[in-house]
């Protein structure tokens, strides 16, 4: 058992576990689980992603969303090895692909109805509430408090720093007919998952490496800017899923950001994952 297990294990059995207050900041239901971050409770401005890298957000039209309470976010996108689980338990499929791969990389090739078989048997597993994070938990927690087009406000030769990107690498490799990043991340296709450098809450990959379905159906944009909390919005075509970050096929800047984006909620796509929330006062 590892030692984070063991400290999550003696915080529960002291208190309610849907109390923040006392758990820790990072923490994991079962030694199988995926790792999650607390994200405390704020507001931030959602809008319009902006065009050229860096622009500050407030140049924009914009809707402030209010996150009421603390949730639960994976530190690291759902990994292989934590697929895997789900297969063995005959509830998940396992993905096009992923047999050969490292157990640390994450998984692709799903798809949002198989994201949501996922976080349906870990719910059942913990008996907790394990859902994909809502565009808005998504977009709080990857910008750590950055107003900006980006978590990280770097000049586009340190992006390899915090993203697993199209790179410099990837470029000498699969020669892909358009401009690569400027910056060496040392991985041409998919990387272990933590690789980079986390953003201020403690997230890793939250821009690069694979992108990430989001719970949110499509809805007309004068729906949206009508809410101000961050929940999931699940009115609208609900056939057509969000999904949010980049991936090591992302290239010039203006794409190393979060943006609106939505899919087929079958599609799949070689660049395309998931990470977990996990609700932590489902009650309120």
């Amino acid at each position: 058992m590892s030692l984070l297990f063991f400290l999550f294990i003696a915080a529960s059995s002291a208190a309610d576990l849907d109390n923040s207050s006392n758990m820790p900041r990072v923490f994991k239901d079962c030694s199988s689980c995926p790792e999650l971050v607390i994200i405390e409770p704020g507001d931030f401005y959602l809008t319009s992603p902006p065009l050229w890298q860096g622009r500050p957000f407030g140049l924009g039209p914009m809707r402030k969303v209010i996150v009421k309470n603390s949730y639960a976010i994976g530190k690291f996108e759902i990994t292989v090895g934590e697929w895997q689980h789900c297969v063995d338990a005959n509830v998940c499929q396992m993905a096009r692909g992923a047999e050969t791969k490292d157990s640390r990389l994450p998984i692709a090739n799903i798809s949002w109805d198989d994201a949501l078989k996922y976080t349906k048997w870990l719910s059942d597993k913990t008996n907790q509430i394990y859902r994909l994070p809502s565009e808005a938990e998504w977009e709080f927690a990857a910008r750590a408090g950055a107003g900006r087009s980006r978590f990280f406000d770097l000049p586009e030769e340190e992006i390899c720093n915090y993203a697993n990107i199209y790179d410099i690498s990837a470029h000498q490799e699969l020669e892909y007919e358009w401009r690569n990043i400027n910056c060496n991340d040392k991985y041409v296709r998919e990387s272990p998952v933590g690789s980079f450098k986390a953003n201020k809450f403690g997230l890793h990959d939250a821009l690069g490496n694979v992108w990430e379905w989001a719970e949110d159906c499509k809805s007309s944009i004068g729906t949206r800017h009508m809410r101000n909390t961050s929940g999931p919005v699940l009115k609208g075509d609900c056939s057509l899923r969000a999904f949010r970050g980049s991936s090591w096929l992302s290239h010039p800047p203006k794409y190393i950001r979060p943006s609106d984006r939505y899919k087929f909620s079958g599609s799949k796509s070689v660049d395309l994952g998931f990470r977990v929330v996990r609700e932590m006062n489902p009650s309120q």
